[in-house]
């Protein structure tokens, strides 16, 4: 549920079902400290080349985690 809010901006599935579901992911940068970021309005995840898989869990995991709050009252 956390990764749909930061991937769509809303915890419903869309009627039909997550088939319906239009995601992309896309490449941010190369391996960095940076975290994934979305855009919501177009379903985009964007994120860095992670080197390891592990990485890769811990920083998404952490951006699911403080989602909120970054300049929105």
């Amino acid at each position: 549920k956390d990764f749909l809010v930061f991937v769509t901006g809303t915890d419903r599935v869309p009627i039909g079902g997550l088939a319906n579901l239009k995601l992309t992911v896309e490449r941010m940068c190369p391996d960095s400290e940076n975290l994934p970021t979305s855009r919501t309005c177009s379903n985009l995840l964007l994120l860095p080349e992670y080197s390891t898989k592990a990485k890769l869990k811990n920083k998404l995991e952490l951006a699911l985690k403080h989602r909120e709050g970054f300049g929105l009252i």
